[in-house]
């Protein structure tokens, strides 16, 4: 029987799972995500190095059982009251912001180049660093793009733009859990797709995959 693929989560699920009391243990560059404070709990996933420094600032990490390549929250999470929001009922099969997006001609192509090429860069962050191509520079290429990424956008948008390319949420989701509307995806998008260089007059929208 094949291994089911490990899957990568973004900065927003690493935090939902870490404060409902998962542990983060370190692998490599990278970290293991599981559901609970013990390793037999099951692995449900890897998040990468910046993502976990990330999580650092909020909610707060704290060393699990004195061994610092082990992390759980700092302190538990506060309750959550959800509130009924009325949202547009969608026909059909729902659509990730990103598909839509996507759909918006010449920067629509740009949009779904420049996810491409986050998503790529976010898979090669979480790794555990062992990739038998040339790894460490590939590795050290990816992590600095994003970490130049997190700068420019800054923590909240960056987990935004996780959000959008890697949980792919739909437009009732994304209203549901941030209250924003495609508006506000699709700057965030721009953004990303101008850190790129994919959004300049002369920058071909598929040959800035040259240098991922």
């Amino acid at each position: 029987m094949r291994a089911r693929p490990v899957r990568i989560l973004s900065g927003w699920r690493a935090r939902r799972l870490v404060e409902g009391g998962g542990l983060l243990v370190r692998d490599g560059a990278a970290f293991r995500m599981f559901h609970r404070a013990d390793e037999r709990s099951g692995q449900c996933g890897r998040v990468p190095a910046h993502v976990v420094s990330r999580l650092q600032q909020a909610p707060g990490l704290a060393v699990f059982r004195g061994d610092p390549d082990r992390l759980v929250a700092a302190q538990a999470a506060p309750a959550r009251h959800f509130v009924p929001l009325p949202l547009p009922v969608e026909t059909g099969r729902s659509q990730a912001v990103l598909d839509r997006l996507a759909q918006e001609g010449e920067r629509g192509v740009r949009l779904r180049a420049a996810a491409a090429r986050f998503r790529a860069d976010y898979h090669l962050a979480a790794s555990a660093g062992r990739l038998r191509t040339d790894a460490p520079k590939t590795l050290a290429a990816a992590r600095e793009r994003l970490a130049s990424i997190e700068a420019s956008l800054g923590p909240k948008q960056a987990e935004l733009a996780e959000m959008l390319v890697l949980d792919r949420v739909t437009l009732p989701a994304l209203r549901h859990v941030k209250g924003m509307g495609a508006d506000e995806a699709r700057e965030i998008l721009s953004a990303l797709a101008g850190l790129y260089g994919l959004m300049a007059p002369d920058q071909e929208a598929g040959s800035a995959f040259a240098s991922a």
